[in-house]
């Protein structure tokens, strides 16, 4: 069998995430649509980059739209969890909700915390949100 042509593979090297800890973070991307696992439930695509570090690996965040179905206790947490957000980037909501294009450049330090999956071996960067205050 004849060769496949893949030049420049041999310079793939494993992707760097940011260290655990406090990083300035930008949104660089925030896109509404159907989730990939569930076309049926909507989210926000976040994506964020340090731009003291931009050789490291992008934060991707996922704002779930509420669930109907879901449970009274796991979506108070839901609406918990995106008002920190929200707040802690400074985006403009309201009771009806917000805009995606809001998120757009918004900047936060925000402590993150990187996570191996061992069933999938996938490494993820995940925010540690800072409670509201009080």
């Amino acid at each position: 069998m004849a060769k496949v042509s893949y030049k420049g593979i041999n310079d793939a090297q494993e992707p760097v995430n940011l260290d655990d800890g406090p990083h300035l973070l930008r949104c660089v991307k925030a896109v509404y649509g159907p989730g990939k696992q569930d076309p049926t439930k909507f989210r926000t695509e976040v994506i964020l980059d340090c731009p003291q570090e931009p050789d490291k690996n992008g934060v991707f965040h996922y704002i779930s739209d509420p669930n109907p179905e879901g449970t009274e206790k796991g979506e108070a947490f839901k609406f918990l969890l995106t008002k920190r957000f929200m707040v802690a980037f400074g985006v403009d909501f309201d009771d009806e909700g917000y805009d995606p294009d809001d998120i757009l450049g918004k900047e936060a330090e925000i402590v993150t915390k990187t996570e191996k999956d061992e069933k999938t071996g996938m490494t993820s960067t995940k925010l540690v949100l800072p409670e509201l205050p009080v």
